[in-house]
């Protein structure tokens, strides 16, 4: 009796620093994201925008820049960045590793050439042969697109890493190259065919929340819904792929099914997620490991569950704090935030791989 009170204790004294950790970052999460609100070209007064957020109906111009331009992009930021965390966090647990991200693996690249190409040849096809001079391309298909592109460059990737048993610098080092090659064609599609869809394909490209309103959101949200519900459902499997795969069969898995089927959601949240903000370079690797070192800190270890809830926290906190920069440092111009991820990316990459060589 007495073992199981001291068993019982030990686990809530454990619990207690994981809840204040979840706490902590929920708290700098919701400070950051009424930064976002009030901080811009135009500051607006924290009053202001309570006000703001408590009308129902835009009644100045204060409320107009709230609820059409800070509000839907504040959102969307938080909802990319779980997107991003979460298909990092499965990349590096399926294939065992540390440098596994979306950016590196291909993804971004892959959906960023399937958009460009189908949007270009969309606006092609209408003007040349139904002479339509207005777009009239149903975008709620861009994130099917974007997934098919992602999921072929991962494909292409890892099949590059296999004979090497994907480790971490051979598989690098190929997505590296893969994600150049796919990055030149889609600016040579671009300046080739572009047309009237350059400039927004150029500055789509650099990973921009920029003019993003409520249809992107919600656009997105059904692909969020079904990612995370999906990550959660998977949280027994991930923790056993996360073993050597002769171990993972002895416990009765099917090792390929459920890392295929892993792969497939992490590729459908990034691509996703790219669809609509363009590539935010290295949100994926970077938060997995602040997630990790963070529960190390704390004495808790790295169990799956934990790091899934601790990586959705921090990757909407990471992508909302590189929005905020991205319009403020250099304001009324905006820096692309996926230029200020992939700026804070590359030192974590290089450390990552000099530890591994």
């Amino acid at each position: 009796m007495n073992q199981v009170i001291a068993t019982r204790s030990d686990i809530t004294a454990k619990a207690w620093p994981f809840y204040g950790l979840l706490i902590s970052l929920f708290v700098l999460l919701v400070g950051l994201f009424f930064a976002a609100l009030c901080l811009g070209s135009v500051p607006l007064s924290i009053q202001a925008v309570w006000q703001a957020l408590l009308s129902s109906t835009p009644q100045n111009s204060e409320s107009n820049i709230l609820w059409q331009l800070r509000l839907p992009r504040s959102l969307l930021a938080i909802v990319v960045g779980v997107h991003f965390a979460l298909a990092g966090l499965i990349l590096q647990a399926v294939i065992r590793n540390p440098l596994a991200d979306p950016s590196i693996l291909g993804v971004n690249g892959g959906a960023s050439l399937a958009i460009v190409l189908c949007l270009l040849v969309v606006d092609y096809v209408q003007l040349q042969v139904f002479n339509l001079s207005n777009s009239r391309f149903n975008f709620v298909w861009l994130p099917a697109i974007a997934l098919l592109g992602g999921t072929l460059a991962t494909a292409l990737v890892l099949k590059l890493s296999w004979r090497q048993q994907l480790q971490p610098n051979q598989l690098a080092l190929n997505g590296v190259a893969i994600g150049a090659v796919l990055n030149a064609l889609v600016m040579w599609a671009i300046l080739a065919w572009g047309g009237n869809r350059t400039e927004t394909s150029l500055i789509w490209l650099a990973g921009s929340l920029y003019g993003r309103d409520f249809s992107q959101l919600l656009l997105l949200l059904p692909w969020t819904f079904i990612g995370v519900f999906g990550c959660f459902l998977l949280l027994k499997h991930l923790s056993i792929l996360q073993l050597d795969s002769d171990a993972a069969h002895t416990l009765g898995l099917n090792v390929k099914r459920w890392r295929l089927t892993s792969l497939f959601i992490a590729v459908a949240l990034a691509a996703s997620a790219t669809a609509v903000t363009g590539p935010l370079g290295f949100v994926g690797l970077i938060v997995p490991h602040f997630a990790k070192v963070l529960l190390n800190r704390l004495g808790l270890g790295v169990s799956l569950p934990h790091l899934m809830v601790v990586c959705m926290l921090a990757g909407a906190t990471l992508t909302l704090a590189a929005d905020i920069a991205s319009r403020t440092l250099i304001s009324p111009l905006e820096i692309p935030t996926g230029t200020l991820t992939t700026l804070m990316g590359i030192p974590i990459l290089l450390l990552l791989i000099r530890r591994q060589s």
